[in-house]
């Protein structure tokens, strides 16, 4: 599908048609209930990628009114649900996804996803993985499971899971990010400099891999390289708190005060992104801080401390 409001191209429009046809023509010729009810989930994911979310919506509940114990209708309802932000029916749907389908990984996994996705890491964290141990390909729920490992300090593991995603997804770039992340949690910044490096040679508008090649240059000093840096990563990723914080810095290091605490006053506006600038720890988990770090930031944040607490006098 294309970018929220942007105008479908002709042959993805087109293409877009042949799969609904296509996948209407195999519900017209289905011989059985089940066969039809599988055909129905079919057709509706063509109505997803599509954007008609409704006829998606009654393809599959027709398909479970033919066959109840069609797993993959109630995976399919799971997903639109949390489009709709309904998050406890979504959870319904993919446990009976569970509850039909135990020796799949899919229903684990949209569920660990979307416990992760609220805040309850620890109830997701078994979901995942056993998600990840019934479907070597599953590389979403490795991906999930790294960053909750990681949040906890689990370094090892995650990064491990890190690696397994790359090997499915040689292309993810979040994961890329992630293990370029951890070289410079270990001090190899040459490690994570070439991962970011490799990743814009692949993609040169990656925000994932500007946000590396930032962090890389500010840990060598070169803060107006950081900052040309930034920019290109928030013109793909513009809410990304790391980049902004970053961005301050650099402005922040290059003498350039009054603009960096605009952008402090805008990110104040927003009560999330104000929390993560609350403290230097936060800040310094942000930045994968070495001790250069440490004290730039620690000044930054104490003379700037209405950023945390911006309605004190």
């Amino acid at each position: 599908m294309p970018a929220f409001g942007g105008q479908r191209a002709p042959a993805e429009t087109q293409a877009e048609a042949g799969a609904v046809s296509k996948a209407q023509a195999a519900v017209d010729s289905a011989k059985s209930p089940q066969e039809k009810s599988a055909a129905m989930v079919a057709l509706g994911r063509a109505y997803f990628d599509e954007g008609q979310e409704e006829k998606a919506n009654e393809q599959y509940k027709a398909a479970l009114d033919l066959d109840p114990q069609n797993a993959a209708a109630h995976l399919e309802l799971g997903r639109l649900r949390i489009g709709d932000h309904n998050f406890s029916g979504a959870a319904a749907e993919f446990e009976a996804t569970i509850r039909l389908a135990p020796e799949a990984g899919a229903g684990y996994g949209a569920l660990g996803q979307l416990l992760a996705e609220t805040g309850h890491s620890g109830d997701a964290r078994p979901l995942l993985q056993k998600a990840a141990d019934l479907d070597p390909t599953d590389w979403a729920s490795r991906y999930r499971l790294a960053l909750i490992l990681s949040g906890a300090g689990q370094y090892v593991p995650a990064r491990e899971l890190l690696d397994e995603v790359v090997q499915i997804d040689p292309g993810n770039m979040p994961a890329r990010e992630q293990l370029a992340l951890d070289r410079f949690r270990h001090s190899d910044a040459a490690g994570a400099t070439a991962e970011g490096q490799s990743m814009l040679a692949k993609d040169p508008n990656s925000p994932e891999g500007h946000r590396v090649m930032a962090l890389s240059f500010w840990k060598q000093r070169e803060f107006e390289a950081s900052l040309a840096e930034c920019a290109q990563a928030l013109q793909g990723a513009p809410h990304s708190v790391m980049v902004l914080a970053l961005q301050a810095l650099n402005l922040w290091q290059l003498d350039r005060k009054k603009e960096a605490r605009q952008l402090l006053t805008e990110i104040s506006r927003d009560p999330e992104m104000r929390s993560s600038f609350a403290t230097p720890s936060a800040f310094c988990r942000l930045l994968v801080c070495d001790g250069h770090d440490v004290g730039v930031v620690s000044d930054f944040v104490h003379r700037n401390r209405w950023v945390a607490n911006p309605d004190e006098p």
